[in-house]
């Protein structure tokens, strides 16, 4: 996959994985990876390349997910349901903890970035929480995931990193918005991230975190990377390393990397991640959560695993707690 920059790469790796696991046709596939690739040819030469298709079962919710009886709070803050969810939804927008809005924050080129913004009731100066999406944007899980955080006490906020081509809302086709994102320079991304952060410094007391999952875990890496001064902490899930992952060695925030045990293809980079933050000299902890596949946090697909989601989700809050306020 020569011809394909590393964004692209790691989403046509990832829908090869949903076809290994028999969770989409190879039709499916073919019709993703030409639209992610723009190539019709290459296309079909990646596909050939992933053999036969497998015996095909219908996905079903992990045991855990199914089975687990953790309640959907522990203490005062809101965390992942316990058990698979449709709509993405376990805190409404009109829930008296928080306050919702959708501030205009605009990126370098003046575009609307469609920012989705959650903060505690009231008018107090909390830390602040970028949340970057997963490859389909700014999901109804997503917006959730940013509504927890408030509940946490911090404000948190989201942007679409599709927006300038009508973000998730219009790209309703996954293929159709990996393709956009696939296209989107490192340098582009970089900008919104920063355009992000800065306006969320005005909004809290100051102190920035970042999180994401999956292709949003990679995104943390990168602005970590990139050396952002104003992130103070971080919490990649699943994140792939990107290529200038040494330039971790230079970062100044403290980070829990979250990893799932049997991601391989993501987990197997955790050890050089380490290595370079212990480079760093900065806190930092490897965390992988056992017998859990990439996407254990989002409770509105089929690897969700209710425990570990909210094992994760507690410790997520508590690192933020400790290096934000």
């Amino acid at each position: 996959m020569g011809e394909l920059n590393e964004t692209q790469r790691y989403l046509i790796d990832e829908h090869i994985e949903e076809y290994q696991d028999g969770l989409i046709s190879r039709r499916e596939l073919l019709r993703r990876v030409t639209l992610i690739s723009g190539s019709a040819a290459l296309g079909a030469a990646i596909v050939a390349a992933c053999g036969p298709a497998p015996a095909r079962t219908s996905p079903t919710p992990t045991v855990a997910a199914a089975t687990a009886t953790v309640a959907p709070t522990v203490g005062p803050f809101a965390t992942p349901p316990a058990a698979v969810t449709t709509d993405g939804v376990t805190v409404k927008p009109d829930d008296p903890r928080i306050t919702v809005s959708k501030p205009e924050v605009k990126g370098a080129d003046g575009a609307s970035l469609m920012a989705y913004m959650a903060r505690p009731a009231g008018t107090a100066r909390v830390p602040g929480i970028v949340v970057i999406h997963e490859n389909r944007g700014q999901t109804p899980h997503i917006q959730d995931v940013v509504r927890r955080a408030a509940t946490a006490g911090f404000a948190a906020i989201n942007i679409d990193l599709a927006a300038r081509a009508g973000g998730y809302e219009k790209l309703t086709d996954q293929a159709a918005y990996n393709a956009v994102l696939g296209n989107l320079t490192l340098a582009g991304k970089l900008a919104d991230h920063n355009a992000s952060i800065a306006y969320l410094k005005g909004q809290s007391n100051g102190l920035v975190g970042i999180t994401g999952f999956c292709f949003g875990g990679g995104e943390v890496w990168s602005v970590l990377a990139a050396l952002t001064p104003d992130v103070k902490a971080a919490v990649p899930f699943y994140g792939p390393q990107p290529t200038n992952y040494t330039e971790l060695s230079k970062t100044k925030a403290a980070v829990m990397a979250i990893y799932a045990e049997l991601d391989t293809r993501i987990t197997s980079s955790s050890q050089q991640m380490d290595q370079e933050l212990t480079k760093a000299g900065v806190p930092h902890e490897m965390v992988t959560y056992p017998g859990v596949n990439h996407a254990f946090h989002n409770d509105t697909g089929t690897r969700y695993d209710a425990a570990s989601a909210q094992k994760a989700w507690v410790a997520t809050i508590g690192w933020f707690r400790k290096y934000l306020v």
